[in-house]
């Protein structure tokens, strides 16, 4: 019989997860088409739910899983609005637009991320994960996800100039 991982080894496959997905959900969002980037950053954040679900060991559903991002992250398209009007604007939509939409998505990849984990830590799974009570830690875990994605890019721009 196979012996489970502990929970800190989970825990560190987890990091490492959302760590690779909110990097890799960031370059969606220097796709120069409006939409387009943000379908992409949602279809990465499900698969990178998926894998999270796979290491816990929780069973997936692809429509649940989309049901609830879309419910979690419904808040973060005031936000993303800007940078994809932006876009539609030559000359300044891949500079600021797509920044924007980068910072974005990676933001929300890690939000989305550490709030599942939290909750498939405490024994939680999709079917009883609720948005709405998950809403402030989601919002929390987004404020902190912006702040790394703005260090990322500031550290990316310093080794560009060296």
């Amino acid at each position: 019989m196979k012996k489970k991982p502990s929970k800190k080894i989970l825990s560190g496959q987890a990091n490492k997860l959302i760590n690779k997905y909110a990097f890799g959900s960031s370059l969606f969002g220097y796709i120069p088409f409006p939409v387009v980037d943000a379908l992409g950053i949602m279809a990465i954040q499900r698969k990178m739910l998926f894998h999270l679900a796979k290491i816990y060991d929780i069973p997936f559903s692809r429509s649940l899983a989309k049901d609830l991002l879309r419910t979690l992250a419904g808040g973060i398209a005031s936000r993303a609005a800007f940078p994809m009007a932006i876009k539609i604007i030559p000359g300044i939509n891949v500079l600021f637009g797509s920044i924007g939409m980068a910072a974005i998505g990676s933001a929300s990849t890690y939000a989305v991320g550490t709030t599942f984990k939290r909750h498939f830590e405490a024994g939680g799974t999709l079917e009883d994960f609720d948005p709405d009570e998950e809403q402030e830690i989601f919002e929390a875990e987004l404020k902190k996800g912006i702040t790394l994605s703005l260090k990322t890019q500031k550290s990316q721009k310093k080794g560009k100039k060296s």
